[in-house]
């Protein structure tokens, strides 16, 4: 395997002055990473397709204001941004399905599975508005821990941190989020 000529930084750089052809090598470089991240909120290709050609625009859309500098590992942060983009998609598509089918029982709550989908519909999105409040640093490392499955030497290889960094990282989101969702923490 060919070592890229450009790094994510010097890319990003690039596209942020409007560079189109540094935009394609990004776009080529993650493609298929970002579709298999996808893949795991939905077994549609068509779906799949709309999702990336929506993550990619907004990240054009965004090239100008985008903080390189804070970025640090440019897959992860992708990564985070495409998983966060079907998660938003795919809560959004459950609660209209489930209001649907809620007006469709001339509401008839006693439907168990009804409440109980309402209700972790509602977990989903609490969930990922109390990430998005996170310092980007933290969300990284919790993430590559959580949904990456990194041990915390792994992931201060990845990011160029120490141990006891990760772990207070790590450990500061698992209690910020107790406190978020200590709602549906019942």
């Amino acid at each position: 395997m060919n070592k890229p000529i450009f790094s994510d930084e010097e890319l990003l750089k690039l596209v942020a002055e409007d560079n189109t052809e540094a935009f394609k090598i990004l776009f080529d470089q993650y493609y298929n990473t970002i579709v298999r991240v996808l893949m795991r909120f939905s077994q549609d290709p068509e779906q799949v397709k709309d999702w990336v050609q929506e993550i990619y625009v907004k990240l054009w859309e965004s090239r100008k204001t985008l903080d390189i500098e804070s970025i640090g590992n440019f897959k992860a942060y992708f990564i985070v941004i495409a998983r966060n983009h079907a998660i938003k998609h795919y809560t959004k598509r459950k609660k209209l399905e489930l209001v649907s089918h809620y007006e469709l029982t001339d509401y008839d709550v006693s439907d168990n599975n009804l409440v109980e989908s309402l209700e972790h519909a509602e977990l989903m999105h609490a969930y990922q508005k109390a990430l998005s409040k996170l310092p980007y640093k933290a969300k990284e490392a919790y993430f590559l821990n959580r949904e990456k499955g990194l041990t915390y030497t792994k992931i201060s290889e990845e990011l160029g941190i120490s141990i006891k960094t990760v772990e207070a990282q790590i450990s500061r989101v698992m209690a910020f989020l107790r406190q978020e969702l200590v709602v549906y923490l019942r």
